[in-house]
């Protein structure tokens, strides 16, 4: 037992002084010693390598989230760049569309001479505006002249032109202004040029009624002979404002859309086939097309006789277009007002022109 408490004393007196760093003596203990020692090495430096990979570890880590930062900074460069080259690319493109109408038309010839064998209607197309138009066209030698009774119809025309009678008003304009000389015979009238144009038309009241035309075919052989080489034209005129009073309304029970249909009918019965005439006049067409825009139905003066502006400007430019061959919209003559409501009044002129039996609403 003694001896037990000895090696204990001995041993743990050993222990101490190994713990203070002292000289281990060479007993058989030692070896156990040295085995924990060992393993305590063993420890610290494992502790120490683990220190070691946890320093490391944030110092991959930062370089790696700044790599990532600058390559993100340098793809964006390129990326801004690209974006701006479409931009630049478009001002071209606008240019081109803004620079490309130019309308160029035939000259026209240097002179014209029209006249009408008419009424009032015919004053209405002819008496404001068809004189300017032609000259801003360039005709240059114009003469533009109209046999004119008030109300004349077919069978009046008819009349003065079988017995030679000197009924007419003649109304003349050879230099921009117009001269009236009265009790004038046609035959007169007829002799005075060789007239490129002539026209003819019937009285407003009967324009829609076809029996109304009975005459017409006899006024064409008196006629034809006197004219020469002339052109006719057939005037298809217009139907009357709807609040209209003139008496010749009860014949299409005053309603404004059954006297137009009744004017296309008797034209296209007693007109398109008649070998008479190379051409139709649509005026009607063009104001009652005219009657769709914001004008409404306000292009008369007295409910049947256009007014002096924007009626009588649509029925000219109706003439104009037909004998120049010349769409409405290249006119440059739009006096006063005329200019706030061209785009329609050209537009109505042209579509009637294309399609002279039916309405053509302005858009």
């Amino acid at each position: 037992m003694k001896k037990i408490l000895s090696v204990v004393l001995a041993l743990t007196l050993m222990m101490a002084l190994c713990a203070c760093g002292g000289n281990t003596p060479d007993t058989g203990d030692d070896n156990r010693n040295t085995t924990t020692t060992t393993t305590t090495a063993a420890a610290t430096t494992t502790t120490e390598a683990v220190v070691e990979d946890t320093t490391t570890a944030p110092i991959d880590t930062t370089t790696e989230a700044q790599t990532t930062t600058t390559v993100a900074t340098e793809t964006a460069a390129p990326t801004t760049s690209a974006t701006k080259a479409p931009t630049t690319t478009k001002a071209p493109t606008t240019t081109k569309k803004v620079t490309t109408t130019t309308v160029t038309y035939a000259p026209v010839p240097e002179s014209i001479s029209i006249l009408a064998v008419g009424n009032s209607f015919s004053v209405d197309a002819m008496r404001h505006h068809l004189y300017p138009m032609l000259q801003s066209a360039g005709y240059k030698n114009i003469r533009l002249g109209i046999l004119y009774i008030g109300g004349a119809s077919i069978d009046t025309h008819y009349d003065n032109l079988r017995l030679d009678r000197g009924k007419y008003q003649y109304q003349e304009n050879v230099n921009g202004t117009w001269t009236y000389t009265e009790d004038y015979k046609a035959s007169t009238a007829f002799a005075l040029t060789d007239w490129d144009i002539v026209t003819v038309q019937q009285v407003s009241n009967d324009s829609g009624r076809g029996p109304s035309y009975e005459n017409l075919p006899a006024l064409m052989e008196l006629l034809k002979p006197q004219i020469g080489d002339a052109k006719i034209y057939w005037h298809m005129t217009w139907a009357y404002q709807q609040d209209s009073t003139h008496s010749g309304f009860a014949n299409y029970n005053k309603d404004q859309m059954r006297m137009y249909r009744g004017i296309v009918s008797a034209t296209k019965n007693k007109i398109v086939n008649n070998t008479d005439f190379v051409g139709i006049i649509p005026s009607g067409t063009s104001i009652q097309n005219l009657r769709t825009s914001g004008l409404g139905d306000t292009l008369t003066a007295d409910g049947y006789h256009l007014s002096d502006t924007y009626g009588d400007y649509t029925a000219a430019l109706t003439w104009f277009s037909m004998f120049s061959g010349r769409p409405a919209t290249s006119m440059s003559y739009r006096p006063g007002s005329i200019s706030d409501y061209f785009d329609e009044i050209a537009e109505s002129v042209d579509n009637a022109l294309a399609t002279p039996f039916a309405v053509t609403k302005c858009e």
